[in-house]
């Protein structure tokens, strides 16, 4: 019998979808969207990492760590940065954690926690330098509410070949009905030395994405009383581009308002190695010998 592991987390969100309004300070001005840097920034990226921006105003700012991780073959350590900034006057508020590798010098791990620690500090950039315009909104329409960033992340595999790692976010612009929640991941491997996109996990020749969907689509169908969107599994790559390999397959995250509407909450269907094993290239299908036969 498949292993199928379908995760349902059903979240605070209790409107419709609210996209258009949460990304809106005062309907004009769009908060930007969080973009992904794929490998090729990784390439370009500077070794030494810069440091999180100055507090403004009356901001504070701490560093508190999650549980430390050990992997590849326990040379390297994950600690943990938390970010925490707050200013009244030009009202946000920012709680973002994110992960930095330790224990090497080498050039590519550095470019890698480069790449992290930008991640971290793009999401919350947009609501650092409202306009005097935005201020005056805040003043006058919303006097006791503030701009907010919740973002923290969680490793889904640190093993000595591979590390995956899970961010969750919540956003919230002045004047919106809700919070947005949503997520992105990072792959890396640490034999190639670079981060994974969906492709490179694959056979160039097999159908994984028609795969996937289908995959997807029947297990998220089982849940009583759920509409899915028509287009929210279909096989086309932006659908898919929040996942994760874990120790026992490849976990593909949906965020909340994307399958069937904001109540239903955040999502997840992991497939398991088992079944995906025919469609993987023969580089990964040796990362994973270990975990198809039970090993850690």
């Amino acid at each position: 019998m498949k292993r199928i592991a379908v995760y349902l987390t059903i979240s605070h969100l209790t409107f419709t979808c609210g996209l258009a309004a949460a990304s809106l300070w005062n309907g004009t001005k769009a908060k930007p969207q969080n973009q992904k840097i794929h490998s090729t920034a990784l390439k370009q990226a500077p070794a030494e990492i810069p440091p999180p921006p100055p507090p403004v105003g009356n901001s504070t700012s701490s560093v508190e760590p999650h549980r430390e991780v050990v992997f590849g073959r326990d040379r390297l350590r994950i600690v943990s940065h938390q970010v925490r900034l707050r200013s009244d006057r030009l009202r946000y508020e920012i709680d973002v954690s994110y992960p930095e590798i330790v224990g090497t010098n080498d050039p590519r791990i550095e470019r890698l926690n480069w790449h992290l620690r930008k991640l971290a500090t793009d999401q919350y950039q947009w609501l650092m330098n409202p306009s005097n315009a935005d201020l005056r909104y805040f003043k006058d329409r919303h006097p006791d509410v503030f701009n907010t960033i919740d973002l923290d992340y969680e490793i889904r595999l640190a093993s000595d070949s591979l590390l995956s790692i899970y961010f969750l976010g919540y956003n919230y612009g002045i004047g919106a009905a809700h919070s947005v929640q949503y997520s992105f991941t990072v792959n890396y491997d640490l034999n190639l030395r670079k981060e994974l996109s969906l492709p490179d996990l694959f056979n160039g020749k097999s159908k994984y994405l028609e795969f996937i969907a289908g995959y997807g689509r029947e297990e998220l169908s089982k849940q009583p009383g759920v509409y899915l969107f028509d287009e929210a599994l279909s096989a086309r790559a932006e659908n898919f581009d929040s996942w994760n390999i874990t120790r026992s397959g490849i976990a593909f995250n949906f965020d909340a308002c994307k399958l069937s509407g904001c109540a239903a909450g955040k999502q997840a269907v992991e497939i398991p190695f088992s079944a995906l094993q025919p469609l993987l290239n023969s580089h990964l299908r040796q990362d994973f010998q270990d975990y198809f036969q039970g090993r850690d």
